[in-house]
């Protein structure tokens, strides 16, 4: 009777975190045509409202919502080692979940390039919490089953990638093998897939590629730009984990003793950055990322490098936010300049490689990166040429960033939930999340 009614609990919390989802993916949509229709025509407005709005969004999180801020995925992967239940509902609770949700909206409203995938995994995460306190009795294995099952919902309804969300729930949050977990892992993703696709249909996140690769002389192309990306993510997880050694020390003490004036910096260069890309690096740029992946078409040869910097001034501001969706958009800019420089190159399939080895560089999870891109394209064609590209990438990384991004940032959030002190706090007061 005890594992029914906790695996009616599970699939309870999936569900609502898949409605969730849905009404948070609408919102996200709306708020990104609500920004990209304000500033057509008007190259001018993103100076003003980019800080004004990374501004207001860090005032908000630092005031209304605290511990809101960055991703969500290392609060849960942090919630994971907390033995004490009170520290857990402090960062997994229904305040900041409502936070989550409202500010990443404004965020995409003002243009920041971001992800929902995190916060989707930090709402996912305080679900369950929230749902694990009716009736069932609580323990440190039940809580970190709670937080792993929201973990592959939450990614699961980002991405409507319910294999992507099993695998990583299991590789980068628990990074073990439990049976009894796994189990509980599988019900929660397939739980929150099943709302999805009720509501929505079957839809890749990308669509339906029809990329190949034909064996052949191009192969010898795909280490190479494996690599590449494996080097560029893991640069780009290195300057999230340690930003107060990339940045002069005049910039530190303005990020520490002013932060929403920093966070208005950010949105200033953000505009910028905006501006010299024709608009392309604003929100998850979703549009770019598809075009290539499903139509072949080429975004311009300064796209990834770019696309990079919007995601980094954007994170580093302080605001809520994830990295994935723009890390994948980055890893299609790495691909596609190949194509750019050697003539008649696949464009799509070449965007599926450069995106395993850049998101594979960023989070180190080679099965995690494989899953996803292939389940977000729905082209299991691609699936070895995407596997070795995953592989490669984190190898790559790991002579850049020696630890795995969440779990620096997982482990820097916990130093300061423990009031030890933690190296290069961000605006918010936290380490970068």
């Amino acid at each position: 009777m005890a594992a029914t009614k906790r695996n009616v609990i599970f699939v309870l919390a999936a569900v609502i975190t898949g409605l969730i989802s849905i009404v948070f993916g609408l919102g996200v949509i709306r708020a990104s045509a609500f920004f990209a229709t304000l500033t057509t025509g008007r190259e001018w407005l993103p100076f003003l409202l980019c800080p004004a709005g990374l501004a207001l969004i860090v005032f908000l999180t630092r005031s209304v919502f605290p511990g809101a801020q960055g991703s969500g995925i290392p609060q849960a992967m942090a919630g994971l080692q907390m033995q004490d239940p009170a520290d857990v509902d402090s960062v997994l609770s229904l305040r900041i979940a409502a936070g989550k949700f409202l500010l990443t909206l404004l965020g995409f409203a003002v243009g920041a390039s971001i992800g929902k995938e995190g916060p989707t995994v930090q709402i996912g995460c305080a679900t369950m919490n929230i749902c694990g306190r009716l009736g069932l009795e609580r323990s440190h294995a039940l809580q970190r089953l709670l937080i792993l099952a929201g973990g592959a919902a939450g990614i699961t309804c980002a991405f409507n990638a319910p294999i992507a969300g099993i695998i990583f729930a299991i590789e980068e949050m628990a990074r073990s093998f439990d049976d009894r977990q796994v189990r509980s892992i599988i019900l929660a993703a397939f739980a929150s897939g099943i709302t999805l696709f009720l509501v929505l249909g079957y839809q890749p996140y990308f669509g339906f590629s029809r990329a190949t690769l034909a064996l052949g002389s191009i192969w010898l192309l795909v280490p190479v730009c494996a690599v590449v990306g494996g080097l560029a993510g893991g640069l780009f997880a290195q300057i999230l984990i340690m930003p107060a050694r990339f940045m002069p020390a005049s910039v530190n003490r303005l990020a520490r003793s002013r932060p929403v004036v920093f966070a208005a910096l950010c949105g200033l260069i953000l505009a910028a950055i905006g501006f010299a890309s024709h608009g392309q690096v604003y929100d998850a740029s979703y549009g770019e990322a598809r075009n290539a992946l499903i139509r072949g078409v080429l975004p311009p040869l300064e796209f990834a490098p770019l696309k990079f910097l919007a995601t980094l001034v954007s994170y580093l501001s302080g605001i809520p936010g994830g990295i994935f969706a723009p890390s994948l958009a980055v890893g299609v800019g790495v691909g596609t300049a190949f194509a750019h420089l050697i003539p008649n190159l696949p464009v799509a399939a070449f965007a599926m490689i450069g995106m395993a080895g850049y998101f594979a560089g960023v989070v180190q999870s080679p099965l995690t990166a494989t899953a996803i891109v292939i389940e977000m394209t729905s082209n299991p064609a691609m699936t070895v040429p995407v596997g070795v590209a995953a592989i490669l990438g984190t190898m790559a990384s790991r002579v850049v960033c020696k630890e795995p991004v969440y779990h620096a940032m997982a482990q820097q959030f916990l130093r300061v939930v423990e009031h030890k002190p933690v190296a290069a706090p961000n605006t918010a007061g936290l380490p970068p999340e």
